[in-house]
């Protein structure tokens, strides 16, 4: 059933007026085409308000509304005249404003039912119209007879514009109009006949300030309505147009005075309450819809962001996704909208935002806190421990702690954007911290306890450890879904161990260690950037290693600083070879200076001749500070766990391989 149209508002001056003169004219002249329009428009705008409304659509009867060559082809106007074309396209315009409008809002702003409302403009509008007939009537000195006095089924439909409505809406207007007539002019004429007229001017007051609200209150209205600006001098009546029409040429002078004087009081009072209370009325529902739309937007928005950053792993801070005003209102499209919606959809958006955000990351986090970490007891039979994901696994051989121990796995997700800028890696798993609590610190660092993690992806990958604000790739052994590090107990003694998955694209497979016994220890340094590879990207992993390569290659891995050598570095000119030098120059400067290695006695330093086992127990001995260093005890671990004996045993005066320099540093220093 279609609204009450608003255009009863502007009836309502007339209906007053008419009705208190003696002669009542209802007929209203309207042409026949604007009003076959006008009935075709409300029914249209009102199916496409439906629509829009069903559909999330904005509110825009102009975007709505039909061409004029489609409204005129949809209903048939193509053999009308041109006169009659053009009224019925007027109508058609103004009846689809009014239907559009009405329906959305109805249908936006939740309102009452349509037999609600219906039932109460009838209720308001019979009571008044009765309460005036009733006093009219006892004026003039006429009987008490409501049936004489109520407008006719017809003249009802003419005043309120019913004839475009549906049957059953009409009937049920003009049932309840009749019913509260009856009650209305008859509370009236008891009124008026309660006690005799008082011709005196505290009754004239009494019966002006009444009739005088009455009418202000009815222009208030229209006026908003019609979104006239408030002014209810034009809207008053003359004193002579209030005396005509409430037969008031007769009375008394006193009475006259007193009805003028509070008439006009009372029009005026009423005139800017009423108007007053719409306008706050409309602009707070402006303002709460505006602000109700922008909070649940806000909300489901803040929601998102939430998820994505606990799935990113960042901080909890909803800030960073804070828009400015001009941001939300061309984002959400508010310059379609008056200035009192806008305000309340930005408030109500950073309120919602703010709250879901907030809301959900904590109890996110705290479900995620809940589900990622795993303690488990491991007893001196060794055991494993799983990640609830089953993605991480430690596993801890028999022996290798001498009492039970706790161990705590953790998924930690903080650290990826921070430590990883400016690296050409691919996180390839979430991040873990390995805790063990040993009380007795009494542990086989002979043996290691394995570090496994889900993976599928190229042999560029890799296990990585962060320590001192680096991630530092470890031997990674990949199997058809796992890849696989070992770690010594001793890093695990007094802090925990933070690990993850990363491949490096950059990295590139040394074909010539292919199934070497240092392959690994190799790889890593490779991998590290503490190690280089020739040009043809070969390591060369059973060349002797030239006394430059070994300098360059402890400059790496014990981080020499080698500013400051400008001095020693131009020493180095009197050397007789000093043009063999080439890159290594700060090495060879670095070195002599520290007394790490000499000049030969022919003032010459020989930058590419091999190192023998002895110069290793000399150079290592001066580089580590440790005096009791032999080779002998890297030979020993090089036979008992790489099956690979060392040249070493035959004379120490031979050279050393580049591969065993690298085992020798990865298992002094790891």
């Amino acid at each position: 059933m279609k609204s009450m149209k608003m255009a009863f508002i502007p009836f309502i001056f007339l209906l007053v007026f008419t009705l208190l003169c003696n002669t009542i004219a209802f007929s209203i002249s309207y042409d026949l085409g604007y009003k076959e329009g006008y009935a075709n428009g409300v029914i249209d705008g009102t199916d496409m308000a439906e629509i829009d409304i069903k559909e999330g659509n904005r509110k825009s009867y102009r975007r709505a509304m039909l061409s004029e060559d489609e409204i005129i082809k949809l209903h048939g106007l193509e053999n009308e005249n041109e006169d009659y074309i053009n009224s019925f396209l007027d109508g058609y315009e103004d009846g689809f404003e009014e239907g559009y409008n009405k329906t959305y809002d109805e249908l936006k702003n939740g309102i009452k039912d349509e037999e609600s409302k219906t039932n109460e403009y009838g209720r308001n509008f019979g009571k008044l119209m009765g309460e005036i007939f009733g006093y009219k009537d006892y004026y003039e000195g006429k009987s008490n007879k409501w049936k004489n006095a109520i407008p006719s089924d017809s003249e009802i439909l003419n005043i309120f514009n019913l004839k475009n409505e549906t049957a059953g809406h009409r009937q049920l207007f003009i049932n309840s109009f009749k019913e509260w007539f009856q009650e209305g002019y008859e509370e009236g004429y008891r009124k008026a006949n309660f006690e005799p007229i008082k011709v005196s001017y505290v009754k004239g007051k009494e019966d002006g300030a009444y009739f005088g609200g009455t009418l202000g209150s009815i222009f208030g209205k229209k006026d908003f309505y019609e979104n006239k600006v408030s002014n209810w001098e034009i809207n008053l009546p003359s004193d002579e147009k209030i005396v005509k029409d409430f037969s008031l040429s007769s009375i008394s002078k006193e009475y006259l005075e007193g009805f003028l004087a509070e008439f006009k009081r009372a029009f005026e009072e009423k005139y800017n309450e009423v108007y007053r209370l719409l306008n706050t009325e409309i602009f707070t529902l402006y303002y709460e819809n505006g602000y109700q739309h922008g909070k649940e937007i806000g909300t489901s928005r803040g929601i998102s962001y939430a998820n994505i950053d606990l799935l990113l792993g960042l901080t909890n801070d909803s800030l960073r996704y804070k828009q400015s005003d001009y941001e939300i209102i061309s984002e959400f499209k508010l310059y379609l909208e008056n200035e009192k919606y806008r305000e309340g959809f930005i408030s109500g958006y950073n309120e919602g935002f703010i709250k879901g955000y907030t809301i959900t990351y904590q109890n996110g986090n705290a479900d995620k806190s809940l589900q990622k970490l795993v303690i488990d007891k491991i007893p001196t039979s060794g055991g494993r421990i799983t990640s609830k994901d089953n993605r991480v696994t430690l596993s801890i051989e028999k022996g290798t702690y001498y009492n039970d121990i706790i161990v705590l796995l953790n998924k930690f997700n903080d650290l990826y954007g921070a430590y990883l800028l400016n690296q050409n890696w691919i996180k390839a798993s979430d991040i873990f911290t390995v805790k063990v609590v040993n009380p007795s610190y009494q542990f086989d660092n002979s043996k290691k306890i394995e570090l496994s993690f889900e993976y599928y992806g190229p042999k560029t990958g890799g296990v990585y450890k962060y320590s001192n604000g680096i991630w530092t790739y470890l031997p990674s052994k990949i199997t058809e879904d796992r890849i696989t590090t070992y770690i010594r107990p001793s890093s695990l003694n007094t802090d925990y161990g933070i690990y993850a998955v990363f491949i490096d694209e950059s990295f590139i497979n040394i074909r010539d260690i292919r199934g070497h016994w240092a392959k690994d220890e190799i790889n890593t340094y490779v991998r590290r950037g503490l190690a280089q590879l020739f040009p043809d990207k070969t390591f060369r992993p059973d060349s002797p290693i030239t006394r430059g390569q070994l300098l360059r290659l402890l400059s790496k891995v014990y981080n020499w600083n080698l500013k400051g050598l400008d001095d020693k570095i131009k020493e180095l000119e009197n050397l007789k070879d000093y043009n063999d030098l080439g890159d290594y120059k700060q090495y060879v400067a670095y070195g002599l200076k520290q007394g790490y290695i000499g000049v030969f006695s022919d003032n010459t330093f020989k930058v590419n001749y091999p190192v023998t086992y002895n110069q290793i127990n000399y150079v290592m001995r001066k580089v580590t500070g440790d005096n009791n260093f032999n080779w002998t005890k890297i030979a020993s671990s090089m036979q008992q766990y790489k099956d690979t004996r060392s040249k070493s045993y035959n004379s120490m005066d031979n050279t050393i391989t580049r591969a065993e320099v690298i085992y020798m540093l990865y298992l002094l220093n790891e």
